[in-house]
């Protein structure tokens, strides 16, 4: 019988078979039957395809152009500019205007036009409702292969992976004309920290597979884009991220790294190593970090784009930490918090979860819990020593 584990073994095979169909009830109950609404208004505002937040969400809660607190929202309204509360014109002067340009070019104004929404409740029901295939749509799977590269060319490296994943002729065909030099140059713009240790047959198959392994697509996105923030960057946060740049050099032997993304300084990709004896042990795992413009009198946002299982981590990737939290002194460094992160990893505090169901299961199941996160690890964050296998990601 396994410590902290009610059950009774009679071999070693009996064991990992229970494990093994409790990580599979565990994948239906957290991953995968909770990809199907939102996590936070679950589905009030719509359907979230599979991804940890629907956009009406992610756009209010981790804006693209997140703005500090301490500045706040100001809105300027001067005596000649228009508030949005004048009177319309009259209809003669108005019309007095148009008579004045080519009638021709009001044709389309006696054309019918489709019942404009009136609220946002109707835009966010149009844009939730699934929109069934037209001829057009149909016709676009028997476009020629020039045709489709030609269409290819024009998209980046997130737009190709994209369309890779709609169909097995796209992807087929993706693989066969892009080289997999140009795959492995993508890989390393997206995943700066990604270290080739073994054999890669299939770039492609990587790229894809460090995708799917993160908690959310729209987050990749953001850290594409390299959005600038909004607000006065001042020297005082300059002169601390260099030295923070500094430590992070000193404390690379920790099993934590992170390097900038843009000029800036204002986007961060971050990894941290599984501490040795912990399920996470072998694992790499890449974080994503935003470092605000008020900083360091602000917390950096630190969310994991790799999945994990940990109570204080949520199905977005956001830590709950208490020094991001509540807790932030001057004194911390993006090396401190990678660090404290990382300890994180071998001391949950299960006080406070992100995930209750975890927190209780880490308390109550230990063996359970270890050996889900082992798994978990495996399948989404030892890709450096575990390349996927072709046509398995």
């Amino acid at each position: 019988m396994a410590a902290g584990c009610s059950k009774t073994f009679t071999s070693k095979y009996e064991e990992e078979k229970y494990y093994d169909l409790e990580y599979e009830e565990f994948c239906k109950s957290f991953e995968f039957s909770n990809s199907s609404t939102c996590w936070i208004c679950n589905g009030y505002y719509g359907p979230n395809y599979e991804e940890p937040l629907c956009g009406t969400c992610h756009s209010f809660i981790f804006p693209n152009h997140p703005q500090d607190e301490a500045e706040g929202l100001v809105t300027e309204v001067s005596d000649d500019e228009d508030s949005g509360n004048d009177e319309p014109p009259e209809n003669g002067s108005e019309a007095k205007d148009r008579s004045d340009g080519d009638p021709d070019d009001y044709d389309h104004l006696d054309r019918p036009r489709p019942l404009a929404p009136r609220n946002v409740n109707q835009y966010l029901e149009m844009l939730s409702q699934p929109r069934e295939a037209d001829e057009s749509e149909r016709q676009i799977c028997a476009l020629p292969v020039e045709v489709l590269l030609s269409i290819f060319s024009y998209l980046d490296d997130l737009s190709l992976w994209n369309a890779s994943e709609v169909c097995k002729q796209w992807k087929r065909i993706l693989e066969v004309h892009i080289p997999q030099q140009m795959w492995k140059k993508y890989t390393k713009e997206r995943w700066p920290l990604f270290q080739q240790i073994s054999t890669i047959p299939n770039w492609l198959h990587m790229y894809g597979a460090l995708m799917n392994s993160c908690f959310c697509r729209t987050c990749l996105i953001h850290m594409a884009h390299k959005a600038p923030m909004r607000g006065r960057v001042n020297h005082i946060r300059a002169n601390r991220l260099r030295n923070d740049i500094r430590s992070l050099d000193l404390d690379a032997t920790e099993g934590i790294d992170a390097v900038a993304l843009d000029n800036q300084l204002f986007h961060w990709q971050a990894s941290i190593l599984g501490p040795a004896g912990s399920p996470y042990e072998g694992g790499k795992f890449f974080l994503y970090i935003v470092i605000p413009c008020s900083y360091p009198m602000l917390p950096p946002q630190v969310r994991f784009l790799t999945k994990i299982v940990h109570p204080n981590v949520s199905r977005h990737g956001d830590v709950g930490i208490d020094i991001i939290q509540h807790n932030w002194s001057l004194a911390l460094t993006i090396s401190k918090l990678l660090l404290s992160v990382q300890s994180l990893l071998t001391d949950p505090f299960t006080q406070i979860c992100m995930e209750p169901e975890l927190g209780r299961m880490y308390e109550n199941d230990r063996p359970k819990f270890e050996a889900l996160a082992r798994r978990w690890t495996w399948k989404y964050a030892m890709y450096e020593v575990l390349p996927p296998v072709d046509g398995i990601i």
